[in-house]
């Protein structure tokens, strides 16, 4: 596909229920209406990425393995239902981590746009004609930062929390379904 436009997509809490640290391949759980929304927005020409934090590396809780396996299970049981996640970036960093080698911070991290400018550069994206979507305040801000357009969704922490941060999102969508229904209509971009 050599579409420029991209949708960024957080991923515990976004397409997957966050249990808390999440890395253990039977711990996978797909949120309702994330597949239906993830074809739909795939159906309106968009690539698919995903953009994570993993601090649970920084903290010793899980290792960078251990995040692959999880991920390889993730994209193998969206691509049964028919969707490509094209890559997936994330920051394994945390300033207050307790392993040395990620004990740091990093312009990877969100509310950062690390990943984000990383996909886009390695992608030949179009920041302007895409979305990030999320359902905390830090993957809202990254997208803005980034240059993209913004859908805060209720699942997950549906924008609770991080009250150090301050972000208003272009739309606010139910789930996945909802926020791809949205970039569709009147949300979509030239």
């Amino acid at each position: 596909m050599n579409s420029k436009r991209a949708i960024f997509l957080d991923r515990d809490g976004t397409l997957t229920r966050d249990l808390g640290f999440v890395h253990r391949a039977e711990d996978l759980r797909l949120l309702d209406n994330a597949v239906a929304g993830l074809r739909r927005m795939s159906a309106a020409g968009f690539r698919l990425f995903i953009t994570t934090n993993q601090s649970g590396i920084a903290r010793g809780y899980f290792s960078e393995a251990d995040m692959h396996a999880f991920n390889a299970a993730l994209q193998q049981q969206l691509r049964a239902e028919g969707v490509e996640i094209e890559a997936i970036y994330f920051c394994p960093f945390h300033p207050e981590g307790r392993v040395a080698a990620y004990r740091r911070d990093s312009p990877l991290r969100k509310p950062r746009p690390g990943m984000i400018l990383q996909a886009a550069a390695e992608h030949r994206l179009d920041l302007n004609a895409s979305f990030a979507i999320g359902d905390k305040k830090s993957d809202i801000l990254a997208g803005q930062a980034a240059g993209c357009s913004t859908i805060l969704i209720r699942t997950g922490a549906a924008g609770a929390g991080e009250n150090e941060l301050q972000a208003n999102a272009d739309f606010v969508a139910p789930d996945l379904l909802a926020a791809a229904e949205w970039i569709d209509g009147e949300g979509s971009m030239p």
